[in-house]
């Protein structure tokens, strides 16, 4: 938060108020309009343009230099000794005539100690944890030695080394010393501090033997000196005394200054993520009750400024002081990224200048590299990719330049460290650093560095989950950008991670954009991988109609490129490996509805290709699903022989999570067979490849499985454990499907236990779930479970209600359930109950 706020009128009251005078007394006095007093007095303005009418005032108000040196720096200008030297250097008679009413040798009021600390912020929030740490650190401290208090612009660093110097100064009797040493000239500091103490050091006209007298007077006194906004150790270097009793607070945005080695050093960050800190500054500026009544508003303003103490500031003081506002107009301007900065201007405060010091500083490429940094939007970014930003092809004395630049940026504060071995910006930074981006280079080689890894990591999900957003904004990229081939690529290759993750709606709407630049391409090629992704995406939701449609529109386009290439240039990618696995989906498809002749006919046709171009993947799938055609018409011996053919491949050619999905089929082959023990055993076999790959949706599956066969063994409570992992795993993906699956199973088990609190709620939460996707097969389900339920509670009336209903919607879709209902109602189980 900037300094200076709220305070010139605070102080310039105080004074005016000890004096007695009006403000047109004030105006007649001293030459300066009284629309102007009025101004600084009531806070309309914070930071008069010059210092000559705030010098006039304070002539005629009759305050010491201390006291007029406290105002001008309240208003952000330079103190009084300051002010000398400048009009000596600059031989103006006219700041000279200004200052003539505090002569040079004015000694300091008897017994007073010099406080030049800026004025406390009235509205200060927060930080309570680290202000205890700083003081417990500083006042048992047996040596007093330098502190600093690091952090980006705008995270509050003097305004909390402010608060702390009002707290310490009844334990340091020799006062507090002040100096923003990035402004000011050092030889004027020194003045400054020698003069605070009555000694004259305008005789000692070079830094060295100035800087030596000073340090000499400090040696034995018991104050603090602040030394504001520190940017390189020449500044402060001449200022520091010897070890003693005195107490150097740096504030500074570096991290790694020479001068300040071996110091104590405290990290400020942001206001915490959960709200409470902004919440409580906004209450400050525009009281409890607006706080209250636009309590989401605000806290969404906060989460999109990153909680940045200074943006927030300036978001309270516009809402509190400028007409026409509501939170939510606010929020709406906020929202458009290109004024977002724009926004965030009141007065002497602005969060775009106080990056823009940090931005100037940096050399030409450091500029352009810190900029390209403002493309990434996931939650951080690894040193590898920002090197591809700025590089193309990348070196590998290239890599260790991103790193070097990465940690020179750490030590600036314009990145941060996030998870090992990766960084992100402040959303607020990252913000300005792409208004500093004019070159579309570096979009381009975004889009072509996360299309190549994705292609590269397409089956590595913990990999994938960590660039997800990354990903997400480099697809979008290359939309806007027509970027159409890396984008269809992108695609395609990133749905096998959506569909791990049960992510279908995203995955929907990506590969819908996907099917219409395809089509408007007359990319038939990539037409035929989308449709194969679409197809996958519905069969997946239930949708077996729509997935059907996709697979048979694939299988037509991939057979006709087929016939189209060239038999003496085949391509292991494309038409037959695609074909095959196409034809293995049809066959699932209708093996799923019981035509398992015409399933065996794909299956067979897709074997024979998958042979054909030694496709592994593909061939393990259609042995897969030539093994749970065959499981289906109980054939247990062939089934399992596919099966293991297809695990071998699959072992052989590393592919894990092909190994996975086999080794679930052989589980649940046993289980059927009635072998427990080794069902249980594949299938955890099959949840710990899961686990690595970090392929969720299987995880959640398995657990549902593990819990069945835990439960078929008499171990209930370890099959509702499995259970609820799995709802817990289903409920963060989203996974609706899989939920349903594992509630009902929760449902049921709670049920045969006498635990119907807990069932009913379950297929409650199922039924709700199945009406809002139009799931009448879970529908008919959850309502079955609930007629159970209500014939345990001696419901009758609602138990038979609930059948009737399942047995409806099971009859309409001819389902087999329908008959274990039918046959439910007519055992009596309503009347017995």
């Amino acid at each position: 938060m900037s300094s200076t706020t709220y305070h010139l009128s605070e102080i310039l009251n105080h004074y005016v108020s000890r004096a007695g005078y009006t403000s047109g007394q004030l105006a007649r006095l001293s030459g300066v309009p009284k629309a102007t007093i009025v101004n600084w007095l009531e806070g309309r303005v914070r930071r008069p343009r010059g210092s000559e009418d705030l010098l006039r005032l304070a002539a005629v108000l009759h305050l010491s230099a201390a006291e007029t040196s406290e105002l001008l720096q309240a208003a952000g200008h330079p103190t009084v000794a300051e002010l000398r030297e400048q009009a000596t250097q600059n031989q103006s008679s006219a700041l000279n005539a200004l200052l003539a009413s505090w002569p040079a040798g004015e000694p300091p009021r008897p017994g007073s100690a010099p406080f030049q600390a800026i004025a406390d912020l009235p509205h200060f929030v927060g930080r309570q944890s680290l202000l205890q740490t700083l003081t417990d650190d500083i006042l048992n401290s047996p040596q007093r030695g330098i502190y600093t208090l690091q952090g980006m612009a705008g995270v509050g660093k003097s305004t909390l080394a402010a608060r702390l110097a009002y707290l310490l100064r009844p334990h340091f009797p020799d006062g507090v010393l002040w100096a923003r040493v990035d402004i000011s000239d050092t030889m004027s500091i020194l003045s400054t501090f020698a003069r605070a103490y009555g000694l004259d050091v305008a005789q000692y006209a070079d830094l060295g033997s100035r800087s030596r007298v000073v340090r000499e007077l400090l040696a034995n006194k018991q104050a603090i000196i602040i030394l504001d906004n520190a940017q390189s150790s020449r500044q402060i270097e001449p200022l520091l005394p010897p070890s003693g009793p005195c107490a150097i607070i740096i504030t500074t945005r570096h991290r790694h200054l020479a001068a300040a080695r071996g110091a104590r050093q405290y990290m400020l960050g942001p206001f915490n993520q959960s709200g409470e800190e902004s919440l409580a500054l906004f209450a400050r500026v525009l009281g409890h009750q607006r706080v209250t009544d636009d309590q989401d508003t605000l806290a969404s303003i906060a989460q999109l400024l990153g909680h940045l103490p200074l943006a927030l500031d300036v978001v309270a003081s516009r809402l509190a002081y400028e007409p026409g506002w509501s939170s939510v107009a606010f929020l709406h301007r906020l929202k458009q990224e290109k004024r977002q900065l724009q926004e965030l201007t009141y007065e002497a405060q602005n969060v775009r200048l106080s990056f823009e010091w940090s931005y100037e500083a940096l050399t030409p490429d450091a500029q352009q590299f810190f900029a390209a940094l403002g493309l990434f939007e996931g939650d951080d970014f690894s040193p590898e990719a920002a090197a591809h930003l700025t590089n193309e092809p990348l070196t590998d004395l290239q890599r260790l330049d991103a790193e070097d630049m990465l940690r020179h940026l750490y030590g600036l504060s314009l990145v941060r460290q996030a998870r090992p071995g990766r960084y992100r910006l402040h959303p607020l930074l990252r913000a300005f650093a792409r208004d500093k981006l004019n070159d579309p280079t570096p979009q381009r080689r975004l889009v072509t560095y996360y299309v190549q890894f994705v292609t590269s990591h397409q089956r590595q999900y913990t990999a994938l989950d960590t660039e997800n957003n990354n990903i997400l904004a480099a697809l979008r990229l290359a939309d806007e950008l027509r970027l159409y081939p890396e984008y269809l690529s992108g695609v395609t290759h990133f749905y096998h991670f959506w569909e791990a993750r049960g992510l279908y709606e995203l995955a929907a709407g990506q590969l819908q954009r996907a099917q219409e630049i395809a089509r408007q391409l007359a990319d038939d090629a990539s037409l035929v991988m989308v449709l194969r992704c679409q197809g996958r995406a519905a069969e997946r939701r239930n949708q077996y109609e729509a997935a059907e449609a996709y697979y048979e529109e694939g299988l037509q386009l991939a057979r006709q490129l087929q016939a189209r290439q060239p038999p003496e240039q085949p391509d292991q990618a494309q038409p037959p490996a695609v074909t095959s696995d196409l034809l293995r989906a049809l066959g699932v498809l209708a093996a799923r509805r019981g035509d398992y002749a015409l399933a065996e006919a794909y299956y067979q046709e897709g074997l024979l290709l998958a042979r054909h171009v030694q496709q592994g993947d593909t061939l393990g799938s259609l042995l897969r699903g030539l093994g749970v055609e065959a499981f289906s018409r109980g054939d247990f011996v062939r089934a399992e022989t596919l099966y293991e053919e297809g695990l071998a491949l699959a072992h052989t050619a590393g592919e894990r999570e092909r190994q996975s999905a086999l080794l679930w089929a052989l589980g649940m082959l046993a289980e059927d067979q009635g072998h427990l023990a080794d069902a249980e055993s594949y299938l955890w076999q099959s949840a710990a490849l899961a686990r690595e790959l970090g392929h969720l949706e299987r995880v959640a599956l398995l657990m549902r499985d593990l819990g069945v066969i835990a439960w078929e063994q008499g171990e209930t409570d370890k099959a509702r454990s499995y259970f609820e992992e799995g709802i817990a795993i289903a409920r963060d993906l989203g996974h609706t499907w899989r939920l349903n699956r594992l509630l009902l199973e929760l449902g049921e088990l709670s049920r045969q236990q006498g635990a119907i609190t807990t069932a009913a709620i379950a297929f409650r939460e199922v039924l709700d779930i199945a009406r809002q996707s139009n799931s009448q097969e879970m529908a008919a389900q959850a309502l079955f479970g609930l007629a159970q339920v209500a014939a345990s509670q001696n419901d009758p009336a609602g138990a038979l209600a609930a059948a009737h209903e399942s047995l409806t919607i099971f009859k309409t879709i001819g389902h087999h359930q329908a008959a274990e209902v039918k046959n439910w109602l007519q055992s009596g189980a309503v009347t017995q109950a």
